[in-house]
């Protein structure tokens, strides 16, 4: 029977890094990156991690660096939503502080990303004081239209625009308003390079997903072939789906659907001007 790999996070020169464990000696680790960089390590060491799940993403040091920096207590959170931070989950934090004597609410929506570009950060946004208007209704350099903005805010549907780069390079993204936030939030949209049940979804199953509309996708089971009504939330970031047959839904994790070839990332704009 094959040896099954044990993969592990390891920091290496500043940055957490994905590696596997190739020999262990009493304490020690010989350890290999997705780079190829091979070296000894001791176990115990707190610059190595096992990974936990195979839907984790992210090492837990990481996630504690990245989040104290954004003034968050990694420690203090609850373990199911530390654990939904290494997946790569958003979790939408709420804190206290005093100011001038009266106590404050803090509300931001955190998300670990990343980029094959820039590696991985912490994204970051902060509750508007007031609910966003249609003027400051702006994100990656696309003004939202009236419509748009409506079908977000009073309809609570999601849409689909085209973000654009510096150099005028257009991009596809989700967008949907937020309550808890007072603003719009944008997540990434469905390609080619998303899985679903192990098998990439068309650029027509894709495009339809994420215009809302449901697709009827086909996949192996050791049962044999089934068939699913498919949507995706983007709020979420999980496909729904529906069997035709029954009324029972069923949940799956975009994560556990594994997007690969991380989509070029571009320079991330404030989704709204604070």
């Amino acid at each position: 029977m094959e040896k099954q790999v044990e993969r592990v996070f390891v920091k290496v020169n500043q940055v957490w890094q994905k590696g596997e464990i190739l020999s262990k000696e009493e304490s020690i680790l010989k350890i290999k990156t997705q780079g190829g960089l091979e070296f000894n390590i001791d176990e115990t060491s707190p610059y190595v991690e096992k990974m936990r799940s195979p839907a984790q993403r992210f090492a837990y040091g990481e996630a504690k660096e990245k989040l104290e920096g954004a003034y968050i207590s990694f420690d203090k959170l609850p373990e199911n939503v530390q654990d939904a931070l290494v997946k790569g989950e958003e979790y939408i934090h709420r804190s206290t502080y005093v100011n001038e004597g009266e106590l404050k609410e803090s509300v931001k929506a955190v998300q670990l990303m990343y980029s094959s570009q820039s590696g991985s950060k912490l994204d970051v946004q902060i509750k508007r004081n007031q609910p966003v208007t249609l003027a400051q209704a702006t994100a990656y350099n696309h003004q939202f239209t009236k419509e748009e903005f409506e079908a977000m805010v009073n309809e609570g549907r999601s849409i689909i625009f085209n973000g654009a780069t510096k150099d005028g390079e257009m991009f596809p993204k989700l967008a949907y308003y937020e309550p808890k936030l007072n603003d719009i939030r944008t997540k990434t949209a469905l390609s080619e390079n998303t899985y679903f049940y192990g098998q990439q979804l068309t650029k027509q199953q894709a495009d339809a997903m994420n215009k809302g509309e449901a697709v009827e996708i086909s996949i192996a089971t050791k049962k044999g072939r089934k068939t699913y009504n498919v949507t995706y939330s983007p709020r979420a970031e999980r496909f729904i789906t529906k069997s035709p047959e029954k009324t029972n839904v069923k949940d799956l994790e975009t994560k556990g659907a594994v997007v690969v070839g991380d989509e070029k990332k571009k320079k991330r704009h404030n989704v709204m001007s604070k």
